[in-house]
C-alpha cells in the first residue's frame, strides 16, 4: 500500500482503500524456495524470486530496473501501462 500512496500517483484515498480491500481478499502468501541474483538492484530480487517460485503469469512493475527483462522463466515482465492495456481494457 505504501507504493499506491506515493504522491506521484495522485490516487484518492477511496481508490487506495478499494485496492487495499481487494488485496486483503485476494492475496495468497507463498514460500519462496529460490534466491535470485538481480545485479541491477538486489532489493528487487525478492520480487523476481516470488514470481519465479509461483510461476506467475505476470510481474507487473513500473521499476526501471526491470526494463530489459521481458521474460523470467514463464513470467512475463510488463509495465503497469502494458498490463492495463492488455488485461484490464479487454475485460
Amino acid at each position: 500500500m505504501t507504493v499506491l500512496k506515493r504522491g506521484k500517483f495522485k490516487l484518492p484515498d477511496e481508490t487506495i482503500q478499494r485496492w487495499q480491500n481487494t488485496f486483503e481478499r485476494r492475496i495468497t502468501f507463498v514460500e519462496v524456495s529460490n534466491e535470485v541474483n538481480f545485479p541491477r538492484d538486489q532489493k528487487d530480487a525478492k520480487f523476481l524470486a516470488c514470481a519465479l517460485s509461483t510461476e506467475a503469469d505476470y510481474l507487473i512493475t513500473g521499476d526501471k530496473d526491470f526494463e530489459e527483462a521481458h521474460k523470467a522463466g514463464v513470467t512475463t515482465v510488463i509495465s503497469v501501462t502494458e498490463f492495463k492495456r492488455l488485461i484490464v481494457e479487454n475485460w
